[in-house]
């Protein structure tokens, strides 16, 4: 027994030993690649490709570091594309855009700062195997819209067919199985219980629903017919399409039909002598560093839940407040600290969470006497738009989705399916209401009005909050009641300050925070990045496992499982797919 023992610490120490050496080679690894200097010559063109994966808070896994596959990071690719306009040694850029994982905000930004490359004379090229499977390429073709050429391979398509929301129903499913749901919210447009309460879509849903595509779908419209002299309707076009690439190019959706090579050669011709990656031109940029003034940048980026940041099973991130609230005192502890730019990307989650956030953030800002801009994403809804309400100003894109200003609540009631399985649940309790939560039987009448009480409670607060920090003048009951609202419906209605992304963001956080437009600053980012020894660590000794690609290849589309995830929290965005 002793030797068996002996034997497993000496394989187990051989294995840690083995870890630690492996560690320090890569870490010197990296320090050389790190070190090394990326040389952009003249008559450059910055080459990037759309379908890779971007990542909102630039956090790269183990396997990306240990290959030096850096992803793209999206407020690095941001910079690169602003520091190419003003680069002499660099022609233009180079885009392949097929299918992106890009929301639509992100897109609106990326989109501006091909503007800006277009503005200061250089070139701008798309080169398509496709926008989009057939269908759900608006999102693409809106993208590439913004650049100077559109060139597709033959014999591929144009999938931009309109905007498609799709919402689950599963009562049927419930009744059958005898599962009850009991939920309430505030108000008849916090409809996200109705996918587990309802069979089909009520009237108030379909009515926000319609509003939202309209705001969409003429965002996208204006800006494309502003981008492209079409010789055709845009209407007419998406209820033609999914269109061929030769179908396009007679409606000058498209510049030209040509493969890639084909590309390449003709800017060739046109005296570009070379291309470069635009991840490697991003890693020239270095951060200011020294004693400088500092702009923190917090990133809340996904759905807000007590406890610790975290990565659910099947992929989805869990901003924790606890995590939160740890970034934000470390953020007070900044020298010379002039602005906080707070980057939201979150359709809600937890009231409290969420709550505790705010209340953070309003004290940060009270304590150090500094400016809090709020940049949102592609969602700042409910929750996600409850912490946007400290910020001095909040910024959006035309399509980011926020609102959802209500609250909702419940459970899901067993009773009947326990009486199918033959199981009876007994029961002994102190106080009236110790079961008021069981899921064995619903609300009584008592319990029915103390939960809706609390409702009651959420929402007073939630839209007072709203009141007080936007001093809106129009009627609260417009505006709220669980509505949804576009970027550039929610400017109109005075729940945002200006259209823009990060970039916008960070304008306003220098000029209100007192910096000079030639002054130097340094950026502190938020949550910091995890070091190359503790993403080592967790992928040793973690169990986590991420499950979403197996599900994917067996068949299932698993964002209508992630869907139903959402019906767990009381403050955030119901249930949707939008189809672009």
């Amino acid at each position: 027994m002793y030797e068996k023992i002996k034997k497993l610490l000496k394989s187990f120490c051989t294995i840690l030993g083995a870890l630690v050496l492996i560690s320090g080679i890569f870490s010197c690894i990296l320090n050389y690649y790190r070190a090394k200097n990326v040389y952009i010559p003249e008559h450059t063109m910055l080459v990037v490709n759309f379908d890779d994966p971007v990542t909102e808070t630039g956090e790269s896994s183990l396997l990306d570091e240990i290959m030096q596959t850096n992803s793209l990071n999206f407020v690095k690719l941001l910079q690169a594309i602003e520091f190419a306009a003003h680069d002499k040694n660099i022609d233009g850029l180079v885009a392949r855009i097929n299918t992106t994982n890009l929301d639509m905000a992100q897109v609106q930004e990326i989109a501006g700062g091909v503007e800006k490359l277009k503005k200061s004379g250089k070139r701008t090229i798309v080169h398509s195997r496709g926008f989009g499977p057939l269908g759900q390429g608006n999102r693409e073709y809106y993208l590439a819209s913004f650049f100077d050429k559109i060139y597709m391979q033959p014999h591929t398509n144009i999938g931009l067919t309109g905007i498609n929301i799709e919402v689950p129903f599963a009562r049927s499913v419930l009744d059958k199985i005898g599962v009850y749901p009991e939920f309430y919210a505030r108000y008849e447009y916090k409809n996200a219980m109705v996918s587990l309460t309802d069979k089909n879509m009520p009237a108030t849903y379909r009515e926000n629903m319609q509003a939202l595509i309209k705001s969409l779908i003429e965002t996208l419209q204006n800006d494309i017919e502003k981008n492209r002299l079409l010789t055709e309707k845009f209407t007419d076009i998406i209820n033609q399409a999914p269109l061929t690439a030769e179908q396009g190019k007679k409606i000058n959706l498209i510049d030209d039909i040509l493969y890639l090579s084909e590309v390449e050669d003709i800017l060739k011709n046109e005296g570009v002598e070379n291309f470069a990656d635009i991840r490697e031109y991003a890693e020239l940029i270095q951060p200011n560093t020294g004693n400088l003034p500092q702009i923190a940048v917090l990133n809340i980026n996904g759905i807000i839940n007590d406890g610790e940041n975290a990565t659910d099973i099947d992929g989805e991130l869990v901003v924790g407040s606890d995590s939160i609230l740890a970034d934000i005192a470390a953020i007070e502890e900044l020298d010379d600290l002039k602005a906080v730019v707070v980057r939201i990307n979150s359709p809600g989650g937890s009231y409290n969470a969420a709550d505790e956030i705010y209340f953070a953030l309003k004290k940060l800002k009270n304590d150090k006497k500094i400016p809090i801009i709020i940049s949102q994403g592609g969602y700042a809804a409910s929750g996600g738009y409850f912490i946007s309400l400290a910020g001095d100003v909040i910024i959006t894109e035309p399509m980011t989705i926020t609102g959802s200003i209500g609250v909702l609540g419940g459970k899901i009631v067993l009773q009947n399916l326990w009486e199918k399985l033959g199981i009876s649940w007994q029961n002994v309790k102190v106080g009236k209401n110790s079961g008021i939560m069981s899921v064995n039987q619903p609300f009584n009448a008592d319990e029915k009005r103390i939960f809706n009480t609390s409702l009651d409670e959420v929402y007073k607060d939630f839209t007072a909050k709203t009141l007080e920090n936007r001093h809106l003048t129009k009627n609260i009951d417009y505006i709220a009641r669980g509505r949804v609202w576009t970027g550039a419906q929610a400017v109109t209605l005075g729940l945002a300050d200006d259209l823009g992304g990060y970039g916008k963001a960070m304008i306003y956080a220098r000029q209100r925070g007192g910096l000079k437009p030639e002054e130097r600053f340094k950026i502190a980012t938020f949550p910091q990045q995890k070091s190359f020894k503790e993403k080592l660590y967790e992928a040793v000794f973690s169990a986590e496992i991420s499950v979403p690609k197996f599900i994917v290849n067996s068949g299932v589309d698993i964002r209508y499982l992630k869907l139903f995830k959402r019906l767990q929290y009381d403050t955030v965005l119901l249930p949707f797919n939008i189809n672009m």
